[in-house]
């Protein structure tokens, strides 16, 4: 079968771009992690890990420039690109996480190992499996696709094959490309975000100054406020995604005093149902734009966010990259400075381990820590008990306390908001004084 080769994605060339050439690490690590409890046995798992690498054509395609273009190179799948590394601890739980903060940390080199799986075992019933993939290969959703996957190969069932592999995807984008079909998305853009202002928020130091240094401060919305926010979001008929931002949107308000807002998120840019369950890079950062007038009732705004989040879902095949955002930008600085992502809301039992079938009983394991990639970075990810409320920051620009106070007053503003939704924007704020 050999090796083909293909034109990367529209995504790929801009990451690669902004890793190599403007020293912007955009691209961290994409790790699917799984605890495993029961009697795993080698030929099992590497027999799992063979069945899914075959499966999907990105967890075996390599990356490199010819000239002036990046190519992708899909190679063949025999003898297994997805090499594992098989590790006894004795330290316990203290000493998997050091291992796995390690590995989290550790680059990956997309021209040679875009993936590297590592398995922990803690003792012969407990199992750590971590399946690493560098972010030109994957993305979140991805991860969930890899996640759905590897549990069902582990419990001997193979699920259907996806309609379409990356490459497919990246050969349909290059042609709307060429058309100029992806035109319209870009003029949406350039009219949305012209004359753009980036929050003034509190920084200790000018961009770029010192090397970055991630900071990670959490909290949790109760299950109540988290139940609340649920209800309310259904009861309007109003994604969670877009309450959630709003109130982020009130926040910034709030402590910068500009109306004209514009936060940075992250969208899956599968449009086309072949892809949904395909593993490779898809997701597109774009600028959600929205305006606060504090002294109209909260509904006012989460109606205008709203409208925000449905234009870039329809846009959404353009990200903000690849505009002219010098030009539409009235402030200097970079869009990404002030991010919100939403994990999806998983239903109740899906939080819950799965028994496989062989003995077998599996659950995803998510890390105590996260990284920075930004100057401000709110995560909100629905438990089935709660909220969970991340917000990643760098050390070296913002202050710790602030970040701590800012994710506080996320809090109040959210329990406020439940407790009086039609009230004026001011009035919820004017818990946070």
């Amino acid at each position: 079968m050999g090796t083909a080769h293909f034109p990367a994605s529209i995504g790929q060339r801009l990451v690669w771009f902004l890793e190599h050439y403007r020293s912007e690490t955009s691209s961290v690590n994409c790790p699917a992690t799984f605890r495993i409890s029961g009697r795993l046995s080698e030929d099992l798992l590497r027999g799992a890990l063979a069945d899914l690498v075959r499966r999907h054509d990105a967890l075996r395609t390599t990356l490199s420039r010819d000239g002036r273009n990046l190519l992708q190179h899909v190679h063949d799948d025999r003898g297994g690109r997805a090499a594992l590394s098989v590790v006894d601890v004795s330290g316990g739980e203290e000493e998997m996480r050091a291992l796995l903060r390690a590995e989290q940390a550790a680059g990956l080199d997309p021209g040679r190992e875009p993936v590297r799986t590592s398995w922990w075992r803690l003792g012969r019933e407990d199992h750590v499996v971590c399946v690493n993939m560098h972010h030109l290969v994957s993305d979140a959703w991805s991860c969930g696709i890899v996640i759905a996957d590897l549990i069902a190969l582990l419990g001997g069932r193979r699920p259907d094959a996806p309609p379409w592999q990356y490459s497919d995807f990246t050969t349909w984008q290059a042609g709307q490309e060429k058309s100029g079909k992806l035109r319209a998305h870009q003029d949406f853009w350039c009219e949305q975000l012209d004359g753009m202002r980036l929050a003034p928020l509190p920084w200790l130091a000018p961009e770029g100054s010192p090397r970055p240094s991630p900071g990670l401060e959490t909290l949790s919305l109760s299950a109540e406020t988290a139940g609340g926010l649920r209800e309310f979001s259904q009861r309007r008929r109003h994604t969670l995604f877009s309450v959630l931002l709003a109130l982020y949107y009130l926040l910034l308000n709030h402590e910068t005093g500009q109306d004209d807002l514009a936060v940075a998120s992250f969208f899956a840019n599968r449009t086309r149902r072949e892809v949904t369950s395909t593993v490779g890079f898809f997701a597109n950062m774009l600028v959600l734009r929205a305006k606060v007038d504090p002294d109209r009732p909260f509904a006012d705004l989460l109606g205008t966010t709203r409208r925000t989040v449905l234009d870039a879902t329809t846009h959404q095949a353009v990200p903000c990259q690849m505009l002219p955002m010098s030009r539409l930008q009235r402030t200097p600085g970079r869009v990404n400075e002030v991010v919100f992502q939403m994990l999806p809301d998983r239903k109740p039992g899906s939080w819950s381990p799965i028994d496989s079938g062989t003995g077998l009983r599996i659950g995803t394991f998510r890390p105590d820590h996260g990284l920075s990639r930004f100057g401000l970075n709110l995560t909100v990810i629905p438990r089935e008990d709660r909220f969970d409320v991340r917000l990643s920051y760098d050390r070296n620009q913002l202050d710790r306390e602030w970040v701590r106070g800012l994710l506080r007053s996320y809090r109040v503003l959210a329990e406020g908001m439940l407790a009086a939704p039609d009230a004026p924007a001011a009035k919820l704020t004017a818990a946070l004084r």
